[in-house]
C-alpha cells in the first residue's frame, strides 16, 4: 500500500530543477555491402566462337584474293601484247584506279564535313551553356572558314567581321554569328523542305501503284536531304548522305517526332473535310506530312549552330503551308 503525500505550498525559488545529462547518439557502423547475388543455373551471356565472322571473313578474304590473282594476269596479258589494245586498256585501267581513288577521297571529304558541322554544333552549345568566350570565338572562326567564298552569305560575314570584336559575351558573339551566317540559310531550309512535301504529297496521291510511291518518296527525301546539307556547307557523297539518313532516323526517334497519325491531318483540314476525302488524297497528305517531320530533322542534324535567337521552324506551320491552306 503506497503512502499519498498530503499537499504542501513551496516557492518556486526553492526547487531545483535536475536535468539528466544527454546521452549522444549512438553511431552505429553502416552494414558491410554483401556481394550481389548470383543467380545460378542461367547461361553465360558471352558468345563463343563467332564462326559466321570468320565464314564470312574468309570467304570474302579469297574473292579478293582471286579478283586480285585475275587482275594481275589480264594486266600481264595486256602489256604482253605490245600493241595499242594493251596499252589502251591499260591507260583505261589507270584512268579506272584514279577514279576510285578520286571517289574514295570524295567521299571521306563529306565524311569529315558532315562530322566538322556535328562538333561545331555541340561546341557552340557548350560554349553558350559556360559563357565560354575563347570557345565561342573559335566556333565563330570556323564558321567564317566554313562559309568564306560564298555569295550567299557575303554580307553577313562582312557584318560579322566588322562587329565581332566589339562583344565580349560569349551568347552575344553566339547569337551575331547565327543572325549573320546561318540564320540567312533558314529561309531556303525551309523552302527545301516545302518543295519536297508538296511533290511527294502531289505524287503519292496521283500515281497508280504503292512501289511508284515508295520509290518516289525515298529519291525525293534523299535528295531533300542533300540538298539540305549542300546548304548548310556539307556537301555529302554517297556514304555520308546514307549515314546523314540514319543520324535524322535516330534524331527522330529520340525527340519523339515519329507519332505521326491522321489526327494531324485533321487538326489541319478539319475532320469534315478529312472524312471526305479519298483514300489515294489523304495518303498524299500523310507521305507530305512524313517528308516534312524529316527534313525538320535534317535542318537539325545539318545546322551548325542551335537555335540561339532564330525561332525554330513549326512542323504544323509546314504541313499546313504543304496542304495548301496557309
Amino acid at each position: 500500500m503506497t503512502k499519498t503525500r498530503k499537499p504542501a505550498s513551496f516557492r518556486l525559488e526553492e526547487v531545483e530543477v535536475i536535468t539528466a545529462p544527454i546521452a549522444p547518439p549512438l553511431l552505429l557502423d553502416e552494414p558491410p555491402s554483401l556481394p550481389a547475388p548470383r543467380v545460378r543455373g542461367l547461361p553465360d551471356p558471352r558468345r563463343g566462337t563467332r564462326w559466321g565472322s570468320i565464314l564470312f571473313a574468309a570467304i570474302g578474304g579469297l574473292v579478293t584474293l582471286l579478283a586480285a590473282l585475275w587482275l594481275h594476269d589480264w594486266v600481264r596479258e595486256l602489256v604482253a601484247r605490245d600493241d595499242w589494245i594493251g596499252w589502251a586498256a591499260v591507260g583505261l585501267l589507270g584512268v579506272a584506279v584514279f577514279a576510285l581513288l578520286m571517289i574514295i577521297v570524295r567521299e571521306a571529304a563529306g565524311l569529315m564535313r558532315l562530322g566538322r558541322l556535328g562538333r561545331i554544333r555541340h561546341e557552340a552549345d557548350s560554349a553558350a551553356r559556360e559563357r565560354d568566350k575563347a570557345l565561342a570565338l573559335d566556333v565563330t572562326h570556323r564558321l567564317k572558314r566554313l562559309y568564306g567564298g560564298r555569295k550567299d552569305v557575303a554580307w553577313g560575314l562582312a557584318r560579322l567581321a566588322e562587329h565581332e570584336g566589339d562583344i565580349m559575351d560569349a551568347a552575344e558573339l553566339l547569337r551575331l554569328t547565327e543572325r549573320s551566317l546561318v540564320a540567312p540559310l533558314d529561309a531556303p531550309a525551309r523552302a527545301i523542305v516545302a518543295v519536297s512535301a508538296k511533290r511527294v504529297s502531289v505524287v503519292t496521291a496521283v500515281s497508280p501503284g504503292a512501289l511508284i510511291d515508295m520509290l518516289f518518296v525515298a529519291g525525293e527525301n534523299l535528295r531533300m536531304l542533300r540538298r539540305l546539307a549542300t546548304l548548310y556547307g556539307a556537301r555529302p557523297g554517297t556514304l555520308s548522305l546514307l549515314r546523314l539518313a540514319r543520324m535524322v532516323v535516330t534524331h527522330i526517334v529520340l525527340t519523339g517526332g515519329i507519332a505521326l497519325g491522321d489526327d494531324v491531318i485533321q487538326q489541319l483540314v478539319g475532320h469534315g473535310l478529312t472524312a471526305k476525302l479519298s483514300a489515294r488524297l489523304g495518303e498524299g497528305l500523310f507521305n507530305g506530312a512524313l517528308t516534312t517531320r524529316i527534313g525538320l530533322a535534317a535542318i537539325d542534324v545539318c545546322r551548325p549552330l542551335p537555335y540561339i535567337e532564330t525561332p525554330r521552324p513549326r512542323f504544323r506551320e509546314l504541313v499546313a503551308e504543304m496542304a495548301g491552306l496557309r
